[in-house]
């Protein structure tokens, strides 16, 4: 009985550092960068927020071809004012606009 509540407690814990992981990327707590036309960053970024209607050349992503699996870079992205996009971004460029661009933990 003992080991049972024990593998519940295990589990219900790391439920809740995820959950607690989840917030902190959402929030902003590992980090944003303010990036503008012209620069290039390198890093892991878990999202790209347009502070005013931007472009972008995604170089490297999680993002996939649906068949075969096979990451493809972006280039161009329009991404409007207020919009979010998310995934696992290594590096891209603003060729025109203004964004956030938040850390992966």
């Amino acid at each position: 009985m003992a080991q049972e509540i024990s593998k519940a407690f295990d589990s219900e814990n790391q439920s809740l550092k995820k959950i607690e992981s989840d917030t902190s990327f959402s929030l902003g707590q590992y980090g944003v960068l303010y990036k503008t036309t012209g620069l290039t960053s390198t890093g892991s970024f878990g999202a790209i927020q347009a502070l005013e209607a931007s472009t972008l050349s995604v170089t490297t992503t999680n993002w996939n071809e649906a068949t075969p699996a096979v990451p493809v870079a972006l280039s161009p992205i329009a991404v409007p004012a207020g919009v979010t996009i998310f995934g696992n971004f290594t590096a891209f460029t603003v060729t025109t606009g203004k964004v956030l661009a938040y850390l992966n933990a």
